[in-house]
């Protein structure tokens, strides 16, 4: 039979001593301690990863977004801009300063008219070899509606235009220099628009002649066809030299983009914007990307000739201004770099930054600005290839 133990009532129950206790607590401290280390940089380590990945997605996207476009600068059709035909079009739509509006209120069809005021080209053409591509040094208040210049500092702005990737073909060969231009269909609705009358700035050219004219879309019994009489601002019924389009040309619309950095009201970052003119009439400021504190810009100015006096299209001077461009038809390449901020403030506590560079340049940050926000550097460099095509 089995025995069962009891402690003897005698034998007193043993416990933690107080030191003993202490000694548990202070080693739980410390690894509590040390766990919260681990944590606290983890997180950190985390954060800075995550504001790190963030500049460069909104960085490639910005990127992406300014490159497409600037791709499509000086597109004249196949004869490319430097042969467009020059004074075609006497009115432009919009021909008066929009609404205000922070940051809001670029002009309509030729903006660089609301500041170059002396030069003819850029008043009469808002598309010629000269003025297709225009950079400031700043975010010019000409380029605004009074009171609407939108918070900006130390940054960049580039206008350019070209004819659109939006393309029709002529589906029918002109019969008589007054006659519109016929095409297969209207697939991007231009018939449809209801501002400036309906009235678009239009590129129609083939391998011979380009034209900028101002054309009505319409449809009637089946066939489209695209109004160009003087009634809608062009200089006569006729294409220059009472040109005939025929079934190898396109149409094209003229637009410009204009890209700047800006703070929006109530942001704690600047971010990149666009306005576009899309032909008929300027659309509302849009918000590329945010988080982009600065856009600095180079130019490649082509300034030599080969023996026979031919520009060599290389990008043998590169101006780091835009006011050191001493020919703006020369300009053959663009080189953007962009200042990225993270979202989060104090995102480097701790990390003593050097100095940071924008295009091999010193940056200095905006007066105001966080300096805890981590920055980075991205750029890249687009050729103008509408600029560069032989010819």
């Amino acid at each position: 039979m089995k025995k069962t133990a009891f402690l003897s009532p005698r034998e007193p129950q043993r416990g933690l001593t107080l030191v003993e206790l202490l000694i548990a607590l202070a080693l739980s401290l410390a690894v509590l301690i040390g766990l919260s280390s681990v944590y606290v940089a983890v997180k950190q380590a985390f954060r800075f990863q995550e504001n790190t990945g963030r500049l460069q997605e909104d960085a490639n996207f910005a990127l992406d977004a300014i490159s497409r476009e600037l791709r499509m600068a000086g597109y004249g059709g196949c004869t490319g801009v430097k042969k467009i035909v020059i004074g075609s079009v006497t009115t432009y739509y919009p021909s008066s300063v929009l609404s205000s509006g922070s940051p809001d209120g670029i002009a309509g069809a030729n903006p660089l008219a609301q500041i170059e005021t002396s030069s003819a080209e850029v008043i009469v053409q808002p598309l010629t070899s000269l003025n297709f591509i225009r950079g400031f040094d700043n975010v010019p208040s000409g380029m605004f509606a009074s009171g609407s210049v939108p918070s900006t500092s130390g940054t960049d702005s580039l206008l350019f235009s070209g004819g659109s990737a939006e393309s029709v073909a002529v589906s029918l060969a002109m019969p008589a220099a007054n006659s519109p231009l016929t095409i297969a269909s209207d697939p991007y609705g231009w018939r449809n628009a209801t501002l400036n009358s309906g009235v678009y700035n239009m590129i129609v050219s083939d391998c011979t002649s380009s034209s900028i004219f101002a054309g009505k879309v319409a449809e009637s019994g089946g066939v489209t066809t695209i109004a160009h009489e003087a009634s809608l601002g062009n200089s006569s019924d006729n294409f220059s030299s009472a040109y005939l389009f025929g079934t190898d040309a396109t149409v094209n619309l003229l637009r410009w983009n204009f890209f700047y950095v800006a703070t929006r009201s109530g942001a704690s970052t600047p971010s990149l914007y666009r306005v576009t003119f899309n032909g008929n009439s300027r659309l509302a400021a849009e918000e590329i990307v945010s988080n982009v504190e600065s856009m600095q810009l180079h130019y490649g100015e082509n300034t030599e000739l080969d023996g026979s006096g031919v520009p060599t299209l290389v990008a043998d001077q590169w101006r780091t201004t835009a006011a050191a461009v001493t020919d703006w038809s020369r300009v053959v390449a663009v080189r953007v770099g962009l200042m990225m901020i993270s979202a989060d403030d104090n995102a480097n506590p701790g990390v003593t930054l050097a100095t940071p560079t924008l295009l091999g340049q010193a940056y200095t940050i905006p007066t105001g600005a966080s300096a805890n926000r981590l920055r980075k550097e991205f750029s890249s460099t687009v050729v103008l290839r509408n600029s560069v095509a032989a010819r």
